[in-house]
């Protein structure tokens, strides 16, 4: 056991990014991050990154449209209640999905939801996106030389995701659910993405089970629980109504296999992380372990 203190987990903001290609078929957005990428190499996940220092000026909290309650905004903070803490997690959240996947949940200078829909307006913001990427700008020139409203309020707080702590990069992540605006589509960055499709959440967790693509836990663990949602509407209301709580995994052996433990899991509260458990267990089970067909989930 090392005599080191784990890092300390990094503020970062995940979206999952929802849409209805026909009445009923739930789609979310997956991107695939490079191979040589810092976090989460070769694995299909949600758009999302850190929270970075200019995600909290006042400039750009100023042009978002969403004046939370109170207790939202205590929420989406971790208990430090500071709204303009939350703002800077949905700066990020939008942030991250403009420079990953190309889209832009803002209204334009009219009060218009923002399209790509005209020529003209697509390659100008394609060259604003090239420009952040790049370093030229900051995410808050753009908004404010374009004077876009930024669309927080379409934003849902969903999920919050500590990583393990024996983690080498360690991240406090804060999940939202957005609906996909309309006449824009996504399109990789072709840095540190490689790919931007949609899928089913069922599509995705077989591709998971049969290698097609790779899913960390807490994105599969999302998946599974769109599919028991199964429409946006319910994603959506289940966001506007549900009490987040922080979900810190604990990585364990399981007979002989890898496995994750989450809170409510029988084991959870008594095992420190690293330890060897039975395969067998009776009780309440909130966990995945890693067979050949990739995490296999166990819950009750």
């Amino acid at each position: 056991m090392s005599d080191h203190a784990p890092p300390v987990p990094v503020d970062s903001a995940t979206v999952v990014l929802l849409r209805e290609a026909a009445p009923g078929r739930l789609e979310v957005l997956l991107v695939g991050r490079h191979a040589a990428s810092r976090a989460f190499a070769g694995a299909h996940v949600f758009p999302g990154g850190l929270v970075d220092l200019a995600d909290h000026a006042a400039e750009i909290h100023a042009a978002m449209t969403s004046s939370m309650a109170s207790d939202t905004a205590h929420a989406i903070a971790g208990g430090a209640g500071a709204p303009a803490a939350a703002l800077a997690f949905l700066v990020a959240t939008i942030r991250e999905l403009f420079e990953e996947a190309g889209i832009l949940l803002a209204d334009d200078a009219r009060g218009a939801p923002l399209g790509f829909g005209d020529p003209a307006t697509r390659e100008r913001f394609a060259a604003h996106r090239r420009a952040l990427l790049d370093g030229a700008v900051g995410f808050v020139d753009i908004v404010c030389g374009e004077g876009l409203t930024l669309r927080g309020g379409d934003l849902g707080y969903f999920s919050r995701w500590i990583t393990p702590i024996h983690g080498p990069r360690r991240y406090d992540a804060r999940f939202f659910v957005a609906p996909v605006p309309p006449d824009q589509a996504p399109l990789h960055d072709e840095r540190e993405t490689t790919s931007a499709a949609w899928w089913t959440p069922a599509d995705a967790l077989a591709g998971a089970a049969d290698g097609t693509i790779v899913l960390t836990p807490p994105q599969a663990r999302t998946l599974e629980e769109l599919v028991d949602l199964g429409t946006m509407a319910r994603v959506l209301a289940s966001a506007r109504e549900r009490t987040v709580t922080p979900i810190l995994p604990k990585v364990v052996q399981i007979g002989e296999r890898m496995g994750v433990l989450y809170p409510g899991d029988v084991d959870y509260d008594a095992t420190e992380p690293g330890a060897a458990l039975p395969a067998e267990r009776e009780g309440r089970l909130n966990r995945v372990i890693m067979d050949d067909a990739g995490w296999r989930r166990f819950r009750q």
